[in-house]
């Protein structure tokens, strides 16, 4: 027998399936969807088991090394998914196969050495890895001098949790009356029967001798058995009761649930209208039916209360997955979806693969959010692969959103998807908004980033023991640090953007490239002592809150203080215990965050995205607006929404203002119209990194200059022209962007193209569907 194998290789001349023998050994037990040890060359490496046949057209065929599963790791379903996601974003289908898997599914490449010379004879069948840095580096000159030979070795992330089960035997067997340890597990194990180790260190506080002690006499048996890690076991089971839908929810259940329906629905509904509630009747009617669910969310932030809800209507029949978790647990969950112990799948934008074999309903909740957009290889955007599996599952997808994108609403209106509006909010109005132009708060004298009547207003909330929401969409203390004297603003050394600086960590930070550097005392180009910080971000605002109120109690949400595990959790639910009454936070605290006792909810500085260099930035200030806004008055309480800016007219914050999404999308439709933009264009954006910038130009001009035969009436090629972020970890950055309206032609012209750009030193990628372009 033979195996057709998918090399864990990102190279486009190995970008196909090789040939491989199954030993006799195996020959039962090689199936598609299986991870293998192959060789390659003088490597060993990972390959994933496409098909199998029975005889091959070559001559020569290496054996398989080993087989690392005992079932298929990917269903037949995900195979094929990657042969699309490969075809679509123009990836190797060996980076679409990885994609899917969790981390600790995948794995890393170390060496064996092999020697007998007297020198290294310690050394030999160790690890490299086992070695400390200086020795490695001995080790590798040793093999390249030829003393030493290395082996390649696949080692495989993957770690379960055990724990060991103990039986009681015998418990006639007689112990010594001194032996007082021996005695008091044994009568716990004759009360018991049966229990689990980690129980008894815990209540007897034992150590593992006094087991392994009772198990040689024959009193006990002990098992190893593996334990799936709960990361939500620590939440409570309350007793649900099914809200009572409205007309709008009934009749958007009744159209997704409808028998063999397989359409895509936008479920358009302003924030507060009950959208979670139509997933969970939507989710309870195909789990009636025996099939199972995916829900996405687009940020970990939402995730736990999320998984609140899910838990309180299906039990323990929800797996979770997101990048918050351990490599353990997100290993644990995988293992409990590919095992069919769960139907419902909760998670961020990875969880689209979930190896679930009977899907009946796939949701993107907050589906405008970029997040669902991969910006690395593959490229995909989670809905078309959600709508990829839909269609082979035949099962409907669900759109959930108040703003959705303009390219979902405009399909809806054309009939592509299937519109089902949710117009009234559930149980009340939608906050009444409130635009405070900062102009004048300047001219009266207020140099604080808040308005006089967002002051007033959190102080009135703190009163009534109510609380508030403030949204700054920047991160860090100040947004750039510039000397007075010379003009100079210091900026990351590997790209060319500004520092940010941290005040907690008293350093400068790059956002992009993770560079750190202590706050210089004077200015590194003419030494002046007048060096100061500029901007503001969440740490500052923090900062003049609690000046300007000390009795607030402020819990600040950003990626500096949710990166340890557990954090979002753990901060959500103190702001939920109402230890806080003020959350403070970036955009992860804009959407699907749910707590009754808010009634304020401010922005500051809200027209601070509309000058970035995007065509979506109009649209993103938009749905961040609305969003926040829609925090408020989401209980019995009234709720009201305070937006501060320096440009009250735009038509973006008046439209926030009044709620008004369908004034807002024909306006900027016009735009894109105008512009040539999506949805009346197609994009494909090529990004061209080198060491040097002349380096970078030529290769965007060759590219360019390739491209430029396909242009017609439906294809326009733009650039070479620099990136907006034109340098980014030490690689210069050009750009040529396509605009069409065929995307077959344009996927065969620029797969065409990245076959001939094979140069180690010069890197180019393409982006089919673009969402950022710095």
């Amino acid at each position: 027998m033979i195996a057709e194998v998918i090399v864990d290789v990102a190279a486009a001349t190995v970008d196909r399936p090789f040939d491989y023998e199954i030993p006799e050994l195996w020959q039962n037990l090689v199936v598609p969807g299986m991870r293998v040890e192959v060789p390659f060359g003088p490597r060993a490496l990972l390959g994933i088991v496409v098909a199998t046949k029975e005889e091959s057209d070559l001559t020569r065929i290496k054996p398989i090394v080993r087989v690392l599963d005992e079932v298929p790791t990917y269903t037949e379903e995900l195979l094929e998914l990657s042969s699309y996601l490969s075809e679509t974003t123009l990836c190797y289908q060996a980076t679409a196969l990885l994609a899917m898997l969790p981390a600790a599914l995948k794995v890393s490449y170390d060496k064996l050495i092999l020697t007998e010379t007297a020198r290294f004879s310690n050394w030999n069948r160790k690890k490299i890895s086992q070695f400390p840095s200086e020795v490695q580096q001995e080790i590798l000159l040793a093999a390249r001098q030829g003393e030493i030979e290395l082996q390649p070795v696949v080692k495989e992330k993957k770690t379960t949790k055990t724990d060991k089960r103990i039986r009681l035997l015998d418990p006639s067997i007689p112990l010594s009356s001194q032996a007082t340890k021996q005695v008091l597990l044994r009568d716990y194990l004759i009360e018991q029967k049966e229990t689990m180790w980690s129980h008894v260190m815990h209540e007897l506080d034992l150590t593992l001798s006094i087991v392994h002690t009772l198990e040689r006499k024959g009193v006990l048996s002990v098992e190893t058995v593996d334990i799936h890690r709960n990361p939500y076991e620590h939440l409570t089971q309350d007793i649900f009761t099914p809200a009572m839908l409205t007309d709008d929810q009934q009749a958007a259940v009744d159209a997704i649930t409808a028998p063999d329906e397989t359409a895509t629905f936008l479920l358009h509904g302003v924030t507060g209208s009950g959208k979670t509630e139509v997933y969970l009747e939507s989710i309870h009617a195909m789990l009636e039916r025996g099939r199972q669910a995916i829900l996405l969310v687009p940020e970990i932030s939402l995730t736990p209360m999320m998984v609140k809800r899910f838990k309180r209507r299906f039990g323990e029949r929800v797996a979770v997955l997101h990048s918050g978790l351990s490599l353990g647990e997100k290993y644990d969950e995988w293992r409990k979806i590919a095992q069919g112990e769960v139907d419902v799948v909760v998670g961020a934008r990875s969880a689209v693969f979930a190896p679930l074999t009977n899907v009946g309903i796939i949701i993107l909740d907050e589906e405008h959010e970029t997040t669902y957009k991969q910006e690395e290889n593959p490229r995909y955007h989670t809905r078309d692969v959600a709508t990829w599996r839909a269609a082979f599952h035949h099962c409907p997808v669900v759109l959930g959103s108040a703003t959705p994108i303009l390219e979902t609403y405009a399909r809806s209106q054309k009939g592509v998807y299937q519109y089902l509006p949710l117009k009234e909010r559930f149980g009340g109005e939608l906050p009444p908004v409130d635009i405070i132009d900062m102009r004048k708060e300047l001219e009266r004298g207020n140099r604080t980033p808040f308005s006089l009547p967002l002051i007033e207003g959190i102080k009135q909330r703190i009163e009534r023991g109510e609380q508030t929401v403030l949204l700054l969409n920047r991160r860090g203390y100040t947004t750039f640090v510039l000397c007075r004297d010379c003009g100079e603003t210091l900026q990351c050394p590997h790209c060319a953007v500004n520092l940010t600086y941290h005040q907690q960590a008293d350093r400068l930070k790059c956002h992009y490239c993770g560079f750190e550097a202590a706050m210089p005392k004077e200015c590194p180009s003419c030494s002046s002592k007048k060096i100061r910080q500029f901007g503001t971000g969440t740490q500052k605002i923090e900062e003049e809150l609690a000046h300007l109120i000390p009795e607030a109690k402020i819990i600040r949400m950003d990626q500096d203080t949710t990166s340890r595990k557990g954090a979002y959790e753990k901060l959500l639910n103190a702001f939920e215990r109402r230890e806080g009454n003020i959350l403070l936070g970036t955009q992860m605290i804009a959407k699907g965050l749910d707590f009754p006792n808010v009634t304020l909810v401010g922005v500051i500085a809200a027209d601070a995205t509309l000058g970035i260099p995007d065509f979506r930035a109009s649209e993103r200030t938009f749905q961040l607006i609305t969003q926040v806004s829609g925090r408020a008055g989401r209980g019995e309480l009234a709720g009201q929404s305070i937006i501060q800016t320096y440009n009250p007219e735009h038509y973006v914050i008046q439209t926030a203002k009044q709620h008004d999404y369908e004034t807002f999308y024909k306006r900027e439709m016009q735009l894109r119209k105008l512009g040539g933009h999506p949805p009346f264009w197609f994009l494909g954006l090529i990004t061209i990194s080198a060491a040097h910038p002349l380096e970078a130009q030529a290769e965007a001009e060759a590219i360019a200059a390739q491209l430029r035969h396909l242009e017609s009436d439906d294809l326009v090629v733009n650039g070479p022209l620099d990136a907006p972020l034109a340098r980014l970890k030490n690689m210069y950055r050009q750009q040529v962007i396509i605009k069409h309206k065929g995307q077959e032609e344009v996927r065969e012209a620029l797969r065409a193209m990245l076959a001939l750009r094979i140069k180690q030193k010069i890197q180019v990628t393409v982006d089919l569907n673009p969402f950022v372009f710095m």
